[in-house]
């Protein structure tokens, strides 16, 4: 049966079973009980970052090009334009939570969402989920001149050259280029380094908390700190 898994599903049964075991060891070790749906989650969130820093070190390890080395840190839009920053985070309970956070040139907040979704293990897929989320608002919300950046530069790199894996996060990257292509509006897709995404990072960790919601007015008060930050250009 093994030699017949696919290289994610050995992934995580050996995540999972290493999670066992370090519980195991606790009972035995330190006398303390873990809930069997903690250690499930745990090990589900030590995939997710396993397979996002993976992927990112892959594209790295590549040779950059010159733009990339000026997205470490976000930046605003160009004038006249927005920016709307997207990032993807799996909850303990195994849905996605997506943060999307709009603003303008002169580094004021517009408005941001939250979306859920249930999830999988794909941590391309579920960043590719949440690039169609961020066209499904640009589109809702009548958009246009809007850059959409997010931190997966696989993603970016599939959807400007057009060119897509044989793969579910293949078909709705290839969806969101159709999308694009069609799009009266002028909508274009950059990457920026994970510190320069952080904003959109901790609202997609808060959709658990506010799922599906949108703000326009305000925003939620756990992006407060880091909406100032990137008003003041700190890095």
């Amino acid at each position: 049966m093994l030699n017949n898994s696919s290289s994610t599903s050995m992934q995580l049964i050996s995540t999972i079973t290493y999670s066992i075991w370090l519980a195991r060891n606790k009972k035995v070790f330190q006398n303390k009980y873990t809930p069997a749906d903690e250690v499930v989650a745990r090990a589900l969130n030590s995939l997710t970052e396993y397979q996002k820093h993976l992927v990112e070190y892959r594209l790295h390890s590549k040779q950059a090009t010159s733009s990339d080395h000026n997205n470490i840190c976000w930046s605003p839009p160009p004038l006249n334009c927005l920016k709307l920053n997207v990032d993807a985070h799996l909850n303990d309970d195994g849905r996605w939570g997506f943060g999307l956070i709009l603003r303008r040139t002169d580094r004021r907040y517009v408005g941001a969402a939250t979306r859920m979704c249930a999830g999988s293990h794909d941590v391309a897929m579920a960043e590719a989920t949440g690039l169609k989320q961020a066209l499904q608002f640009i589109e809702t919300n009548h958009l246009s001149n809007t850059i959409v950046e997010l931190d997966a530069k696989i993603i970016v790199q599939a959807v400007n050259c057009n060119k897509f894996p044989r793969s579910n996060w293949g078909r709705i990257a290839s969806q969101c280029a159709r999308f694009l292509s069609q799009s009266s509006n002028t909508i274009s897709i950059g990457w920026v380094n994970r510190k320069g995404n952080t904003t959109a990072h901790r609202l997609a960790r808060w959709a658990l908390v506010e799922p599906n919601k949108n703000w326009f007015f305000d925003f939620p008060s756990c992006i407060q700190p880091y909406i100032r930050k990137d008003i003041g250009g700190v890095s």
